[in-house]
């Protein structure tokens, strides 16, 4: 791990490894917390510091450099690992790959804590190296498979990181204009802070770059399909239609694509009835997707979520039944904006 002022969830991630690995090596970036107290509990632990210099990549690789073992697990210390063990690392191993875990994120959005959920090469080769001064990647042809580890992550629920992000990322740009990898984090970091219009920007640009055989092209359409929402940007059809195949087994995709259509119809009423159909047609896919082999990001999008969205249409034009049934339905499952919206009608 590289570390700096850690200490609201360090102790967890140390306890959750702990069992899986032979040592954990620590680079503490210059903490002024109690993070480095928290470690001096656990003298197996193995700490080094590092100047920072603004470069995450040359940071992760000291911290490699530190490590004595064959193969590197990389953690973060606001996350922990709560599915997983050490065969399913020894499997990886055997077949000298590099393993994607899947990373839970946690983050809050209108008061609501969501979760959405992404594979991530976090276990290689010691010989393989990072590159990258932000939102660092592994540099490898090595074959990437999905591994049985799960790890929640807090850091999206600090905001903190935005304004700490968003500096090198324009750096890293004014290097490599037309890296569509940087263009994708800096439009995402400007969504997270709502400057709809920057982020719209740096993901059409990123759009124009990427090739679908990108990992992350599936992320960029999302998240221009989000921004479109924000903005009601009739380009967003384009989009839409561009990704209908490729796409379809998302269910993040018709989710947001529903919001999209629902937000359009209420600002272009002169253009919504051949588009009404469409936001009901996109959240019904979304259920009828999560019974088959499908892809979902933000949980909830297979089932509560659509079935929500699909309360709010219906209310919108006035089908009552439809729409209590729909919140009902979502409602049971936990979500609880439903019931509010139940208990308002």
């Amino acid at each position: 791990m590289i570390i700096k002022n850690e200490e609201k969830y360090l102790e967890k991630c140390l306890l959750s490894v702990s069992d899986l690995v032979d040592e954990i090596v620590i680079v503490d970036t210059g903490s002024t917390d109690n993070t480095l107290d928290i470690i001096r509990k656990y003298p197996d632990v193995f700490i080094h510091h590092y100047q920072w210099n603004n470069n995450f990549a040359s940071a992760r690789n000291y911290a490699i450099d530190k490590c004595s073992g064959d193969y590197i697990l990389v953690l973060d210390a606001d996350e922990h690992i709560t599915e997983g063990s050490r065969k399913v690392l020894e499997e990886i191993v055997n077949k000298q790959q590099i393993g994607k875990l899947k990373q839970v994120n946690m983050f809050e959005k209108d008061g609501i804590i969501f979760s959405s959920s992404i594979y991530i090469s976090r276990f290689f080769p010691k010989s393989v190296r990072y590159n990258g001064a932000i939102h660092e990647q592994l540099d490898s042809n090595l074959p990437r498979v999905e591994m049985g580890i799960t790890v929640t992550h807090y850091g999206y629920l600090n905001k903190g990181k935005n304004t700490r992000n968003i500096p090198l990322l324009l750096k890293e740009l004014s290097k490599n204009p037309d890296d569509s990898y940087y263009h994708y984090q800096l439009g995402k970091e400007y969504r997270i802070l709502k400057d709809f219009s920057k982020a719209s920007i740096s993901l059409k640009k990123s759009y124009q770059l990427i090739s679908e055989r990108d990992p992350f092209y599936n992320q960029v359409i999302l998240e221009l399909l989000q921004i479109g929402k924000e903005l009601v940007d009739k380009e967003t059809i384009s989009v839409i239609h561009e990704n209908e195949q490729k796409l379809n087994n998302i269910t993040d995709f018709h989710f947001y694509k529903g919001l999209f259509y629902l937000n359009y119809c209420l600002k272009h009423l002169n253009e919504a009835i051949p588009l009404l159909p469409k936001i009901e047609e996109s959240f019904t896919a979304c259920l009828e997707i999560s019974k088959k082999k499908h892809i979902e990001y933000l949980s909830g999008t297979g089932s509560f979520l659509a079935l929500y969205n699909l309360g709010v249409y219906h209310e919108a034009i006035g089908s009552m039944v439809k729409a209590k049934r729909f919140y009902m339905e979502s409602a049971r499952l936990g979500y609880e904006p439903a019931n509010k919206r139940l208990a308002a009608i």
